[in-house]
């Protein structure tokens, strides 16, 4: 097959153009070839919809998407193969997950970040939020903004209730367990409960919490609304707020196609 003139007529401009740069060192060559070599990689994994090189920066990029930028890191937690993270504007807070799978479907077979926004939420009076992955102990996250000025630590009483028990007729789980824990104020503002599972149960009795986490944030807290009380109190032990409520389902807004 003949090659078109002007494809041919390009090339050469080109390869004329080529021959008049001044011709490198050996050692120069080889840095700018694999400088080129590098960006081809990088553009080729942009191509594949592979851009993410880690579980924050799919995090950013969701966060660009629902165009919650500019936005600061406030806390983030990972366990696993799921990372949970806390972020905030000047109005408002977002909180999302990004996990890791094997996706076949796509070239290469290579290791892929799907990310979620759990909550948009706008920062008016005192927010609580579920972050969607586990701590250190396999317990839930509890993020508070909002407290009054005076507030210095806090407690939180978490109530679980209806949550699916994945080993059905192997293990059994009490229908409804409270858990309690307690923060102090961060400098930023914000408070951050971690909850620890009971460990008192019998051989054959599972935690509330331990099955809330193995079903994973992704399934199964979009469904439930947990209730809560938050106490907040300032330097002297005097209580400065309560607040009785809901952790809301999350939205799991997903990356845009």
């Amino acid at each position: 097959m003949r090659i078109p003139n002007f494809l041919e007529k390009g090339w050469g401009r080109v390869k004329k153009l080529w021959d008049r740069l001044p011709k490198l060192p050996r050692r120069w060559r080889i840095v700018r070839n694999l400088t080129l070599a590098a960006a081809l990689a990088v553009l080729v994994l942009e191509l594949l919809e592979w851009p993410s090189l880690s579980s924050y920066r799919a995090f950013q990029r969701l966060e660009g998407a629902f165009l919650l930028t500019p936005s600061r890191l406030v806390f983030q937690v990972e366990r696993g193969k799921t990372a949970g993270y806390l972020s905030e504007g000047d109005s408002w807070i977002a909180v999302g997950s990004v996990s890791k799978f094997d996706d076949a479907g796509k070239p290469l077979n290579l290791y892929r970040n799907y990310a979620l926004l759990h909550y948009i939420l706008p920062k008016e009076g005192i927010v609580a939020v579920l972050l969607p992955a586990k701590n250190e102990h396999n317990g839930a996250v509890v993020a508070v903004w909002g407290a009054p000025e005076q507030a210095v630590s806090g407690t939180m009483e978490l109530d679980l209730k209806g949550v699916k028990n994945p080993f059905q007729g192997t293990f059994t789980m009490r229908s409804q367990e409270t858990f309690s824990a307690q923060a102090r104020r961060r400098e930023d503002g914000w408070f951050i409960f971690q909850f620890v599972p009971h460990d008192d149960h019998g051989e054959n009795i599972r935690c509330t919490m331990d099955m809330l986490m193995w079903w994973g944030p992704a399934f199964s807290w979009d469904e439930m609304e947990q209730p809560y009380r938050l106490t907040l109190t300032d330097g002297q032990g005097n209580t400065v707020a309560e607040q009785s409520a809901t952790l809301s389902p999350a939205q799991r807004l997903p990356q845009w196609p």
